[in-house]
């Protein structure tokens, strides 16, 4: 009898069970393009054999059937219903020699021709279960690593830990796959008669990772123009419902800077365009993967992202960590109206307040910086160079002893003398005034603060 195959080279539900011999409750012409043998968080499990009972059956539509081993009147109505098939298997047969027979017949069954078959299905599955059908048919464990570290996705047996550059080791494989890596774990034989397979999913990946890449940068430039045109008050509020800002709801907006590039020259300022680019794209990564509306624009040598918020600390310090290390972040309060002038202008507050490696949140910035931040930079230089008129070892001397607030904890932290450092103390009074008057602490307070907001 000839196989009857459809598209990828996939056989049909009502074949398989046959070939199987299995008892065929619903027959059903759908394919077969692989095998999920427990549930799994899938969005679109198209084309997957289930060898469990769906608690939420609607969520599987679009699955190709079902194998159950005791028949079951709600499954076999939901069945007919959508056009899916249903077979029963032996209660007595082991789960695992039926996942070894239908893996067999899916991805073996004609030599020289199950490669070819493997990777058309591959060309067009959808990433969850294209690491399913990969795993099912090189029998590895699979990983998809984010570059920030994140699992993107896993089948079979992976550990929690994962390599964070491509290479190889004992027991694993890492492969760059545009967005990261696939990552394959397994005996050192098995990943030698995979590694043409993986290397080939691997490039497929890299592939449809460009692919998203070029429609996301078409989709954030006409986001950017909306997003720079509200910043600067020239666009309607309104138009945000198109990116899927719908009224209420609630959202962020932060401003990302790259880490700092010397220099004034030619090269330098193509460096800091090259990290502003660089910033901008993994910034769409994450938001991507966070799976939210989001907009994005360039200002500068920063970078504006403004999204959709559940968790606004969590989001943000994620973000950060997806980023180039060294970079900062500042973000607003959130928001749940039009008012994107008023947020940037937090978000900008913010930025100025963080340090390299630090998301701020503008609610939580303290009152003091606050105010100080409202102040140009040269009105900062100015009060610093006002009321901290001291060489650098007595500025040093005198950032110890207001943290400290005691001279024998200030000494111990400087690592010298009780008495020098009183000595020390006497010198910077006699330049400031005592500092126990209060009026003295307030002007080396706000002194110090612009200080530490100048440096960054």
């Amino acid at each position: 009898m000839k196989e009857q195959t459809f598209g990828h080279g996939a056989i049909g539900f009502r074949h398989l069970a046959q070939e199987l011999g299995l008892g065929l409750q619903v027959a059903s012409e759908r394919p077969v393009l692989y095998l999920l043998p427990e549930p799994r968080p899938l969005l679109s499990p198209e084309g997957a054999l289930l060898l469990f009972r769906p608690e939420h059956l609607w969520r599987y539509r679009g699955a190709s059937g079902l194998l159950l081993p005791a028949p079951d009147p709600e499954v076999e109505a939901f069945a007919r219903k959508e056009g899916l098939g249903l077979a029963l298997y032996p209660p007595w047969l082991a789960r695992e020699e039926l996942e070894r027979a239908i893996a067999l017949r899916l991805f073996q069954r004609a030599p020289g021709m199950a490669l070819a078959s493997l990777l058309d299905l591959l060309l067009k599955l959808p990433d969850r279960p294209f690491l399913e059908v990969l795993h099912q048919a090189t029998g590895l464990a699979l990983a998809r690593v984010a570059p920030w570290g994140e699992v993107l996705g896993f089948a079979g047996s992976v550990p929690p830990e994962h390599p964070k550059e491509p290479g190889e080791g004992r027991g694993w494989l890492a492969l760059e796959a545009g967005e990261g890596l696939l990552v394959a774990y397994g005996e050192e034989e098995a990943l030698g008669r995979a590694r043409g397979v993986l290397e080939v999913a691997a490039r497929l990946l890299k592939v449809r990772a460009l692919e998203r890449s070029l429609e996301r940068m078409r989709e954030e430039s006409l986001g950017g123009a909306l997003l720079e045109g509200l910043i600067l008050g020239e666009a309607d509020p309104s138009r945000l419902f198109a990116f899927g800002f719908a009224e209420g709801v609630e959202w962020v907006l932060a401003l990302v800077e790259p880490p700092g590039v010397p220099g004034r020259h030619r090269l330098a300022e193509e460096r800091r365009r090259e990290a502003t680019l660089e910033l901008r794209r993994r910034a769409g990564d994450f938001l991507d993967r966070l799976g939210v509306p989001y907009l994005l624009a360039v200002r500068g040598n920063r970078v504006v992202a403004m999204w959709q918020v559940h968790s606004p600390k969590k989001e943000a310090e994620a973000l950060l960590k997806a980023l180039p290390l060294g970079s900062r972040l500042g973000y607003s309060a959130v928001h749940g109206d039009q008012g994107v002038q008023e947020a940037y202008r937090e978000a900008l507050i913010a930025l100025k307040a963080a340090r390299p490696g630090e998301a701020l949140s503008f609610s939580g910035l303290d009152p003091v910086a606050f105010v100080l931040l409202q102040q140009s930079p040269e009105d900062l230089k100015a009060l610093v160079e006002r009321y901290l008129p001291l060489s650098p070892k007595l500025l040093k001397t005198l950032e110890a002893y207001m943290a400290s607030g005691s001279a024998e904890e200030a000494a111990a932290a400087l690592h010298v003398h009780p008495n020098t450092l009183r000595y020390r103390l006497k010198r910077i009074e006699a330049l400031l005034g005592p500092l126990s008057h209060p009026e003295v602490l307030a002007q080396v307070h706000l002194a110090l603060r612009a200080r530490s907001l100048l440096l960054g």
